[in-house]
């Protein structure tokens, strides 16, 4: 083969390679922009708390892409959970939307004088300590039942010795809804401390005038 020849041939290898390459990302881009992932897609509106089944959701093909891992593919048969947070029909789950049903317990609680609520909500749960001070014992928990005074709320599993403990021991609570972005304290308040902190600098050194007894 003379030398002329031998450029040839190169050159035709080379171009075969090149022809190949781009057949090879054509291909991949193809076949990544028509691929789909199997998901859930919602039915109907649902209630946090309220517990992932079957007639809720129906399965779907989403178009595969860069958030297509954060989809919840195991369906209600394979997964005992509940929803973490109130979801619109047509919503396709995420990972995110639901929490393991072991990981959470209903418990009963009663609480005075509570502001309207509906299974759902979310609210911030307060306990009256010594001399009449509150303490900020559960932050955004979901309600899943309601009535009157009584409410059924989702604690967490871990936690769920200390709620049966607190309802037991009938210890004053109050609730108030959660507001989502707000900062309530952790610290625990007592009324005057309130109070002060609600009036501002205007109540600054000011004694609060003891409550009168019954």
């Amino acid at each position: 083969m003379t030398t002329s020849q031998r450029r040839v041939a190169a050159v035709a290898a080379l171009s075969a390679v090149i022809v190949l390459s781009l057949a090879a990302i054509i291909y991949t881009e193809h076949a990544d922009a028509t691929a789909t992932v199997t998901a859930w897609q919602l039915t109907h509106n649902v209630l946090a708390g309220a517990t992932y089944n079957a007639g809720d959701v129906e399965q779907v093909q989403v178009r595969a892409g860069d958030a297509d891992g954060n989809y919840e593919t195991a369906g209600p048969q394979a997964f005992a959970a509940r929803y973490a947070t109130n979801l619109s029909e047509h919503d396709i789950l995420r990972n995110d939307d639901l929490v393991p049903a072991a990981d959470q317990s209903e418990v009963a609680i009663t609480v005075v004088d509570p502001p309207p609520l509906e299974p759902g909500d979310r609210v911030d749960v307060y306990a009256t300590v010594s001399s009449g001070t509150q303490a900020l014992i559960g932050r955004g928990m979901v309600v899943e039942a309601v009535d009157g005074s009584a409410l059924t709320v989702l604690v967490s599993s871990r936690d769920e010795a200390s709620w049966v403990s607190i309802a037991a021991a009938s210890v004053g609570l109050h609730v108030a809804r959660t507001t989502v972005g707000s900062g309530a304290g952790e610290a625990p308040l007592s009324a005057s401390d309130a109070i002060r902190i609600l009036c501002g600098a205007s109540c600054t050194g000011l004694e609060t005038a003891p409550t009168p007894s019954p």
